[in-house]
């Protein structure tokens, strides 16, 4: 509400102003640290990344609405198929994302901002909740749960492997069955993107900002 207030002069007033951060995370340039040991994130690779916004936690919402909320960064998330949203409909299922709570343009991220993520991490498992790796930065950065997949539909709980190996599908398609997404791997020291059935069902990290 817009209300107008008449100070009086010689009197001394205190003004309390509340910022509110934002929804997602961003790291900028100079606080990303991290570096993959086989191969090393670089400045473009800082850079370029500092420019978006990432979701604090994975997708976390069943139906076809507009409605999505994301966990916490110590949960896994629910388990979606390439490009679907919880009932298999053909949508990025970040833009099912309630508008009111995050606002707009959130979106599966590329096959080249993974790529740059894979880069910008240490890829060491670490226990946050649950299992899962920092990416950019340790303390400030992208937390990704290993949350393990689910084989042939979207659900609530992984079939296979949650606590060891994580997944997150990229927008990229390479044919009609596959697709690219970035396969988690502490144990053998691997952040690689490659190729995946799309009937698989991963949890979903969505970012926003210029598609890189």
């Amino acid at each position: 509400s817009n209300q107008s207030v008449q100070l009086k002069e010689g009197m001394s007033y205190t003004m309390k102003i509340q910022f509110k951060r934002s929804p997602g995370i961003n790291v900028p340039a100079g606080s990303i640290n991290l570096s993959n040991p086989k191969k090393a994130c670089t400045n473009d690779d800082k850079q370029k990344l500092s420019k978006l916004v990432f979701a604090d936690g994975n997708l976390k919402s069943t139906g076809a609405s507009n409605n999505y909320v994301w966990a916490t960064n110590r949960e896994y998330g629910y388990y979606y198929q390439w490009k679907k949203d919880y009932n298999g409909n053909n949508i990025d299922p970040c833009a099912r994302l309630n508008p009111t709570t995050y606002g707009n343009d959130w979106r599966l991220p590329t096959r080249n901002e993974m790529e740059r993520l894979g880069r910008c991490t240490n890829v060491k498992k670490v226990s946050n909740g649950v299992n899962g790796i920092w990416f950019l930065n340790a303390t400030t950065g992208i937390f990704l749960p290993l949350g393990g997949w689910r084989n042939n539909s979207s659900g609530t709980a992984a079939d296979e492997w949650p606590g060891t190996y994580g997944n997150y599908f990229t927008d990229e398609s390479i044919n009609t069955n596959d697709c690219y997404r970035i396969d988690i791997s502490p144990g053998e020291g691997k952040a690689d993107v490659n190729s995946t059935p799309k009937r698989m069902a991963y949890t979903t990290r969505c970012v926003k900002g210029p598609k890189l």
